[in-house]
């Protein structure tokens, strides 16, 4: 008995392997959430390799910089052997030719090199002050790199539910149309109405089958918009977790969003705290100061260490007998190098000064950044209330236009324009939420406290 139970739940196992992969090659619909989309920007988006490369130079660049406070050390070998012995014992002195001893064909030699830089205008410690406000940098672009993937992924993925909220209600319309118009056509079979009634309503149905042609169309468009910002190279047949987003807005989150993120200037300044394209830039700016001091360095007289050890030989040995050790100092003054320095030195401001700039242009941005989206934020939230009450008297206009057609009272060019008047009022309403919530996050991101959740 054991064993056939045994048996069945190993079949069982079997056949649910086969129907997964039998579901894979049939490409069933895979069902993403916001957050395995952001997983995937991050892993597979152009911007955010490119960003991570920058960021492995900088790591690379501050290594080399800290190497300048460690001694240099080289160590030489060589081998050297003469083929023309014979020639080599042979020398002639005026007009006689004389034949010296021996000579070894072959040559060895070794060296072993040390050298230290001990002062060198303090260029070395604003090098690696510079490196370093250039490393923070570069990450801190990286963060932002981030933060611009994350909030265009929030759009795309928005967009996905905007469209397919939309197409919903122009499938829903399609169907009410069908019904209507077999509704139009019992009628008419039954002499209650003209033949118009069914022109109208075919024409009619028509219509909202194009609407729902274009509605399909603008959902694909959506989802190729959110594999391309997740940086995928393929098409993918896929769905988005619409519990992600909220769609109840309320007006108690409309005010308590507008009390915490209302008044521009608080937000400015706090952008200023928090953008990490702002903290970024002022890194560089600092990153720049130290090259001022290189370029500085140059006037200053250079002083540093060295020794080592050598050695050479016909044979490969007596090292203790024929090596020999050096210690010893040098001093650099420089006293012309054809304006050089003073080339550099202006160089290193200029670039200064065009990072300042750069720096109050990106002031600049940010507070219109911060109004235009504060402004948008407004409309929208304009915009969801009117939708909110033309949607609500939409929908109790239809009611009472629908009741009179069914019972004759008014004629069907009054209840199809009663019908499209409320299928509007929802596409506003969807359109309003969902522009609602986009302007909220853009806010937030503009102030650098964005975040999908």
């Amino acid at each position: 008995m054991k064993e056939f139970r045994f048996l069945i739940i190993f079949q069982l196992l079997g056949l649910l392997i086969c129907l997964n992969v039998f579901s894979q090659d049939k490409g069933i619909t895979k069902l993403y959430t916001l957050k395995e989309c952001l997983k995937l920007a991050k892993e597979n988006n152009p911007q955010v390799k490119i960003a991570e490369s920058q960021l492995s130079l900088a790591g690379a660049e501050i290594t080399s910089a800290f190497g300048n406070y460690l001694p240099t050390a080289n160590f030489n070998v060589g081998y050297t052997r003469q083929l023309n012995v014979e020639s080599g014992q042979k020398i002639n002195i005026g007009g006689q030719t004389i034949v010296v001893g021996r000579i070894e064909p072959n040559s060895y030699n070794m060296s072993l090199s040390l050298s230290y830089n001990i002062f060198d205008g303090f260029a070395r410690e604003a090098q690696y002050s510079s490196v370093k406000e250039n490393l923070n940098s570069i990450y801190s672009k990286y963060s932002q790199v981030l933060q611009e993937v994350e909030i265009n992924i929030y759009r795309s993925y928005v967009n996905i539910l905007r469209a397919k909220k939309l197409l919903e209600s122009r499938k829903q319309d399609l169907e009410l149309a069908r019904k209507e118009l077999e509704r139009t056509n019992a009628k008419y079979q039954a002499g209650s109405i003209p033949y118009s009634n069914v022109l109208a309503q075919e024409a009619e149905l028509a219509n909202k089958e194009i609407y729902v042609i274009q509605a399909e169309n603008d959902l694909k468009n959506s989802k190729i918009a959110l594999v391309v910002a997740m940086g995928l190279n393929r098409d993918l047949d896929f769905d988005v977790e619409e519990a992600d987003i909220g769609t109840d807005l309320t007006l108690e989150e409309i005010q308590k969003f507008k009390q915490e993120f209302g008044n521009p200037e608080v937000l400015i300044k706090t952008a200023y705290s928090n953008r990490y394209d702002y903290v970024a830039m002022e890194q560089q700016i600092q990153s720049s100061r130290a090259n001022i001091t290189i370029a500085r360095a140059g006037y200053f007289p250079t002083l540093s260490a060295y020794g080592g050890w050598s050695w050479a030989n016909n044979e490969f040995r007596n090292f203790s007998e024929l090596g020999r050790s050096f210690v010893g100092l040098a001093l650099r003054i420089p006293i012309f190098e054809n304006f050089k320095s003073n080339y550099q030195i202006e160089l290193a401001k200029a670039q200064l000064v065009q990072l300042e700039m750069q720096k109050l242009q990106l002031e600049q941005n940010i507070r219109n950044q911060i109004i235009q989206a504060l402004n948008n934020l407004d409309a929208a939230e304009k915009q969801f209330l009117a939708a909110k009450k033309s949607l609500e008297s939409a929908e109790k206009n239809f009611e009472s236009v629908s009741e009179r057609y069914r019972v004759g009272a008014t004629a069907i060019v009054e209840y199809i324009y009663a019908n499209n008047l409320l299928l509007n009022s929802k596409i506003n309403y969807i359109n309003s939420v969902y522009n609602y919530y986009i302007a909220q996050k853009e806010v937030l991101f503009y102030t650098g406290k964005f975040t999908s959740r």
